[in-house]
């Protein structure tokens, strides 16, 4: 009887990378992991499912990966990796018909047009020409590049349609009109559903300290609403450490691999990836390369394997699962 082939998902942020620098030795475990085969004594040739899984996002995952390959000389595919919003294409198909605002900093139009929605507006576009901030100066050129914009994706058959959904895919920018825009989009519909994608509070980059994340705007957002308004908001969560984001990737492997046992996790930020992969019951591993900097362990989000870095993990899950590199 064949045994079970692992499979790897990790963090890139604080594991692979800080910013646009390689952490040590990162780069050296993802060229085996995407090129060499492995062996168990008693099969040849396996090869290790390994994929990507980020709070990122702002790009398509194509634009992500020619990144990656840029800074790390790696070859990554589209579909080894896992931004904030893949796992909500799905749910974005849904509403190809319907009319959704879309919000967040980074190349939003073409995240849109990625997942195949046909009517949108950007959170800039409704702010500009809808729901305009009071005491802010909006250029009128701009405002006429968001008309023609608008036109050509003939968006006139949804001129008095009500917005039906917002998802958020990526860190706002501008937090008054994000929040000015989507209260006022509450208060006229208490029940319009709010997808975010990144529940991170903090991340690691070139900084030295983590640094305030995605999450801290989710917060703010819910605390106005409850507070101002008396409405407790439609909040839809993705992106780690929520189940429907494990759940997804997790559907994604088992239906492109066969005969796999153990999806192991690979991550920094205990209250991201440790507890995504703990709450789904994959095996977790801990990196102190990036968020995490504490003793032997996080209290509240253990890893079951507290590691060095990287290469440390790939050791270990190669020791766990008795493989080795076929030179």
């Amino acid at each position: 009887m064949n045994k079970l082939i692992p499979a790897i998902v990790s963090d890139i942020d604080g594991v692979l990378v800080r910013g646009k620098s390689i952490i040590p030795n990162s780069d050296t475990v993802v060229k085996q992991l995407l090129n060499c085969h492995f062996t168990n004594g008693s099969r040849h040739n396996i090869r290790i499912p390994f994929y990507l899984l980020t709070n990122g996002g702002g790009c398509t995952e194509l634009e992500k990966a020619n990144s990656l390959n840029k800074i790390m000389g790696s070859n990554f595919k589209r579909n080894h990796i896992f931004l904030n919003y893949t796992p909500l294409r799905p749910i974005m198909n849904e509403y190809q018909n319907r009319l959704i605002l879309i919000c967040g900093a980074g190349k939003l139009t073409e995240i849109a047009k990625d997942c195949d929605l046909k009517y949108f507006y950007t959170i800039d576009e409704y702010s500009a020409l809808y729901d305009q901030v009071a005491f802010k100066q909006y250029d009128p050129e701009m405002i006429r590049q968001y008309e023609a914009d608008i036109k050509q994706r003939k968006m006139e058959q949804m001129r008095n349609k009500q917005i039906e959904a917002v998802f958020i895919v990526f860190d706002p920018i501008k937090w008054e009109e994000s929040v000015q825009t989507i209260s006022n989009l509450v208060k006229v519909n208490k029940d319009i559903p709010i997808y975010v994608v990144n529940n991170d509070v903090t991340y690691a980059d070139q900084f030295k300290l983590p640094r305030l994340a995605f999450g801290t705007f989710t917060n703010t957002l819910i605390s106005i609403l409850r507070k101002e308004y008396n409405i407790n908001p439609n909040i839809i969560y993705y992106g780690k450490p929520s189940l429907n984001t494990f759940r997804y990737v997790q559907s994604y492997i088992h239906e492109k691999h066969e005969n796999i046992g153990n999806i192991y996790m690979i991550g920094d930020n205990p209250a991201s990836d440790i507890r995504g992969a703990n709450t789904i019951g994959w095996p977790s591993l801990l990196v102190r390369s990036g968020v995490f900097r504490g003793g032997d362990n996080d209290p509240k989000d253990p890893g079951k394997y507290v590691v060095k870095d990287l290469m440390e993990a790939y050791n270990k899950i190669l020791q766990l699962e008795g493989l080795k590199v076929v030179q």
